[in-house]
């Protein structure tokens, strides 16, 4: 059950604080001394007049596991009740709306002794399991009320989200209404006040409070994120995203992280789907980094751990915007699926474009590629590429201009787009003979393609199994061995994205690795880890797997990083050159930044551009066997 909220209305009147009352012995019996003194004060007069004081109200609202309870205490100088119970006697209202927009409204009449009893009522008749038990006081009366939350078909799995307001009728004798006051002059949907339980009452406060953000998000979906069946919230607020729910957490705590952008209007979907199959679902998010007229669009998945800590599972970029033009990826959810597809473009000429790629992800797809759409999906233990398609790209004239000038390729034609393997191309034999030369088992592969990679025309499989770069084919070897070689990084889960890409012009397709080496960092950080983004590339020479190119393109400890940007650009005699440049900080500043800044090769990686680098880029060409700086 996973549905989408519209964005809030702006609700009139005072939220309701509910108590959690989980573990308190309650009796309904119209003692008041186990409530909080403090109540939440019916202050709005919906109609006639409360005047001197009568009637005055407040009202507190608990819950538990099995029940919500509502309790007021009345100063009210006659009560007038029948056994009709009807509307136009003393009485409360409760409003309580779920978000699909179910509105319950529920009558707590107050008992006459000898005469009436106390009741609640739901749609004009009593409710099942439902209690109510009044007390007289000196200046009127109290009401304590259970209301069972079986009452409420939603609240089997939804209890947060939700909206009250609680009322009081005021009627003289003869049946006619002197006043009614209420919390609120709202009586259904998202026009109430917030319901706020324990956790999303210190939501509210984080927010409200610390952060100075409006009560009511700018987007919210509901979902089953964690824990048990129970519903979460999901929901952005200003550049925040937020996860609340009575399992999450054990209903006591939230979790507040920061999206990166400048407020919630750069938020382009939220949606929660389950990927894995684990019944949980994950989140995406689509969001733009910049500004609102230059950014760029990134799709991302999170999921919630076992420990119902938020990590993120994947990341692609799908579209841009600059002063020159723009490109929007189609992007499709369906089935546990994303595909990422040709979309809009304008503006942009193919002979000129000079934008950076992600460092630490997938590149937009660009209008004058071959490829026509990808598609990814859990596999393992991530989501990772599930195959693509190829096209003839279309390529539109830019408003008020001429068609795009498309400069002739140099060399070979490019290599396929890298896709799934057919039943012909798996080869059996030679992978199982990888698989016993390396002792790897049953364990599948993290990525697995075919493009052309070496050898004749025809395609080689590429896979990326735990840290190992694997590579046969009927063309290569004979059809009868393998090439492989360790990608650089501690653990095969540090692989993050494996391609394919001609880069040096022959035609034949360079294999573009994205990885992440963990280190230990030093005392004064606080013994965290340091992750170093790095981007691999390989190519195939003679019968071996060689590694061509490596740089660092992003650094970061616990919550602070840098990205630095990865450019593909136009270089001598159909090679593609590649052009490091400075990216983006978030959290450290060029005064906080703990590291020295590189300039030689470290470690085996071309060094990191920081944002306050003097050096603008660095420039990289292949001279025929590797990629060496310009």
């Amino acid at each position: 059950m996973v549905f989408v909220a519209a964005p809030a209305a702006r609700a009139s009147g005072r939220m309701i604080h509910v108590e959690p009352m989980a573990g308190e012995k309650i009796r309904i019996d119209g003692d008041l001394r186990e409530w909080p003194a403090k109540m939440t004060e019916l202050g709005e007069t919906v109609q006639g007049s409360a005047s001197g004081g009568d009637p005055k109200a407040g009202v507190v609202l608990g819950y538990d596991d099995g029940a919500l309870y509502c309790v007021l205490r009345v100063s009210d100088k006659k009560l007038f009740r029948t056994s009709a119970a009807g509307a136009n006697e003393d009485h409360a209202t409760l409003f309580l709306a779920f978000p699909k927009g179910q509105t319950y409204e529920l009558g707590l009449y107050p008992g006459d002794p000898g005469k009436s009893p106390g009741l609640v009522k739901l749609r004009g008749s009593v409710a099942p399991g439902a209690k109510l038990v009044e007390a007289p006081t000196e200046k009127g009366y109290d009401i304590e009320a259970s209301i069972p939350w079986s009452a409420f078909p939603e609240a089997a799995r939804q209890r947060v989200g939700l909206r009250a307001a609680v009322r009081l009728t005021d009627a003289d004798a003869g049946g006619s209404v002197k006043a009614v006051i209420a919390t609120s002059g709202a009586t259904a949907g998202r026009a109430l006040p917030p319901l706020l339980t324990s956790a999303e009452a210190g939501l509210d406060e984080y927010l409200t409070k610390e952060k100075g953000l409006s009560s009511n998000p700018q987007r919210e979906v509901y979902g089953n994120v964690s824990g048990d069946a129970m519903l979460e919230r999901v929901a952005v607020f200003g550049p925040f995203l937020s996860i609340v729910g009575p399992g999450f957490r054990g209903g006591k705590e939230f979790y507040v992280g920061e999206l990166g952008i400048e407020d919630a209007s750069m938020v382009t979907r939220l949606e929660l789907m389950d990927f894995d199959g684990d019944g949980h679902d994950e989140v995406v998010v689509q969001k733009r980094f910049g500004a609102k007229d230059h950014y760029r669009e990134i799709l991302s998945v999170t999921k919630v751990g076992r420990d119902d800590q938020p990590f993120q599972v994947f990341a692609h970029e799908v579209g841009l915007k600059t002063k020159d033009g723009y490109i929007a990826n189609k992007v499709t959810l369906h089935g546990g699926t994303i595909e990422i597809a040709q979309g809009d473009s304008e503006g942009f000429d193919p002979g000129s474009y000079d934008e950076p790629t992600p460092s630490d992800m997938g590149g937009t797809i660009l209008p004058w590629e071959s490829v026509k759409s990808k598609s990814f999906k859990w596999q393992g233990d991530g989501i990772k590429p599930a195959g693509e398609t190829t096209w003839t790209p279309k390529l539109t004239a830019p408003k008020g201009g001429p068609a795009p000038k498309v400069r002739a390729p140099e060399g070979p034609a490019a290599p396929p787009a890298p896709r799934p393997p057919t039943s012909d191309e798996l080869l059996d034999r030679v992978y199982a003979l990888y698989k016993r030369d390396r002792g790897t088992g049953n364990a599948r592969p993290r990525f697995d393609f075919v493009t052309d990679v070496a050898g004749d025309g025809g395609p080689e499989r590429v896979l990326v199994h735990d840290r190992d770069l694997v590579v046969f084919g009927k063309g290569f070897r004979n059809g009868t061995s393998y090439a492989f070689i360790t990608i650089g990084v501690a653990d095969g889960k540090d692989v993050l994205d494996a391609t394919a890409r001609d880069l040096t012009g022959d035609g034949k397709a360079e294999i573009i690795v994205r990885g992440v080496l963990h280190a230990k960092a030093s005392k004064a950080l606080g013994g965290s880890s340091v992750d170093r983004y790095a981007l691999f590339v390989y190519g195939v020479q003679g019968d071996a797997l060689v590694r061509v190119f490596a740089a660092e393109t992003g650094r970061a400890v616990e919550k602070d990083r840098v990205l630095g940007d990865v450019a593909f650009t136009r270089g001598e005699r159909g090679a593609t050159r590649i052009e490091l440049r400075p990216g983006r900080a978030f959290g450290w500043t060029e005064k906080t930044y703990p590291f020295p800044e590189d300039t030689t090769t470290a470690g085996g990686l071309e060094p990191l551009l920081l944002p306050w680098s003097a050096t603008s880029a660095r420039r990289y060409k292949w001279d025929g066997k590797a990629y060496v700086s310009e």
